[in-house]
């Protein structure tokens, strides 16, 4: 069956959709006389308690009526959406992250595509804001979706600002529309909807005097801007150093020029906890390991609203590490070694971690931080490492360190995958990662997992195959 959005991938049993007959196959056309355009659609159209779905089985049409709670899921999944339903950006950002992709190769000539094909394609599109958290620019949307946006309230959405004055953002964005930035969001807020927004900072581009305006003009539309993140300029080495039109060549920040933007942002936040309650703009965690300075409090992410964004993961998985490690098992069975993946970024702090897991009686926890090989030693975030990186510092450091060990492991954040978790960044898949591993390959979502999983050692229960912990 073709892939085209409605497309049934898998019925949850015993869910509304398994008891109401449909079936894995089955294309879903209309809910409630309104067409399936999307997964948008779907999440606006089954919040209604009772639902009439048309679908398409093979070839017979159907009609199928069913009841469900309010807040109740229908209990379907989705074959995934084709490109041809993204909104392509028609942006050209300075640090647009296919310019820190290698060139793709022609697949017909026996090259390599080098990367996962869905990572070239460059999206802006208000609906992956909405679902999953994506930073749109609002540059490319057209009347009709502004009149879908009202129509189905989708708040709030994730705004990428970069910076308010009007020339400076169109030379950063490079696309329609692109200084009006102040218009759009304040027009997002005649419809009720809300955004949290964020300003990726380039060294002596859009921060100093720049970054002080930008915080104040987000300021102004309040509450339509929820909130503000600052982040740095994630580069690799093939677009570290690039030009783009007048602007200066793009490059990291060095630790003093990272010192000025995190205070500059914390006497914002000073003044902004007194006069409004929070502190409105926040840093994500690269700031604080660039400069080596702690990280706030829970308190202080009012909620961590903008986590995915990398604000305030740090401090989560500090605090969730504390609450677990409390947890923990007092010994295993069996002489158990784990092998720990992390990037190079958060080794400092996983340090601690692999200490409290070293306590254990009859476990030897590793930590290898992996540098990145195929971005580049600029990259230093988990979420950009490849398998072919990991792989080969693991023959490394096997070789280094040899162990006897009845159980042997491997434990990887789920974040190196796709998010059907399946494949690495480079195309590497689950299945041959852990038949070049040779041993049990574990990925977790978070700390609090690898304390799950050191449960199961403890009860003797390994997986023979590689198994996402936490599932999603």
């Amino acid at each position: 069956m073709p892939k085209m959005y409605g497309w049934v991938r898998e019925v949850v049993p015993e869910s509304p959709a398994d008891r109401a007959g449909i079936l894995t196959g089955d294309l879903i056309q209309t809910i409630n006389d309104q067409p399936l355009r999307d997964l948008v659609d779907y999440h606006f159209l089954v919040a209604e308690d009772e639902l009439n779905i048309r679908l398409k089985r093979q070839e017979t049409e159907l009609t199928l009526q069913l009841a469900k709670a309010t807040d109740e899921d229908l209990g379907i999944l989705f074959g995934e959406e084709p490109a041809p339903f993204i909104r392509i950006c028609a942006n050209k950002c300075v640090f647009c992250f296919i310019k820190g992709l290698p060139e793709r190769h022609d697949a017909q000539r026996g090259l390599p595509l080098g990367m996962r094909a869905s990572l070239y394609i460059k999206d802006d599109d208000y609906r992956y804001s909405f679902l999953f958290g994506n930073f749109i620019t609002l540059t490319n949307l057209k009347e009709a979706d502004w009149q879908r946006l009202d129509e189905q309230r989708l708040s709030p959405l994730y705004v990428s600002v970069h910076a308010t004055e009007p020339e400076l953002r169109r030379q950063m964005v490079d696309g329609p529309r692109a200084g009006d930035i102040l218009g759009h969001i304040t027009r997002l807020g005649s419809l009720n909807i809300r955004a949290h927004t964020q300003l990726v900072l380039c060294p002596t581009i859009n921060d100093g005097a720049h970054l002080d305006r930008s915080i104040a003009d987000l300021l102004a539309l309040r509450p339509t801007v929820a909130s503000i993140s600052a982040v740095p300029v994630g580069l690799t080495k093939f677009n570290n150093m690039l030009k783009v039109g007048d602007l200066p060549a793009l490059r990291p920040y060095r630790r003093d020029e990272a010192t000025a933007v995190v205070q500059q942002v914390t006497a914002w936040q000073a003044r902004l906890e007194a006069e409004i309650g929070e502190p409105f703009v926040y840093l994500s965690d690269e700031w604080y390991y660039l400069t080596e300075q702690p990280f706030p409090k829970a308190a202080h992410y009012r909620g961590y609203a903008q986590i995915e964004n990398g604000v305030g993961m740090t401090r989560k998985m500090l605090d969730d590490w504390a609450r677990m490690r409390r947890k923990l098992p007092k010994a295993v069975p069996a002489a158990t070694h784990i092998t720990l993946i992390t990037a190079t970024m958060a080794e400092g702090i996983m340090t601690k971690v692999v200490a409290d897991l070293n306590a254990i009686d009859g476990l030897t926890v590793d930590l290898l931080p992996v540098i990145n090989g195929f971005f580049g030693p600029l990259v230093t975030v988990a979420g950009l490492l490849c398998g072919n990186d990991i792989l080969d510092a693991l023959a490394v450091h096997a070789d280094a360190h040899p162990t006897s060990a009845a159980n042997q492991l491997v434990v990887l954040p789920r974040i190196v995958l796709d998010n059907g978790g399946t494949q690495f960044l480079d195309d590497v898949t689950v299945a041959d990662f852990q038949a070049r591993v040779g041993k049990p390959v574990i990925f977790t979502n978070d700390v609090a997992e690898i304390a799950e999983l050191l449960h199961a050692v403890a009860s003797d229960a390994l997986p023979d195959e590689p198994v996402l912990v936490g599932g999603r």
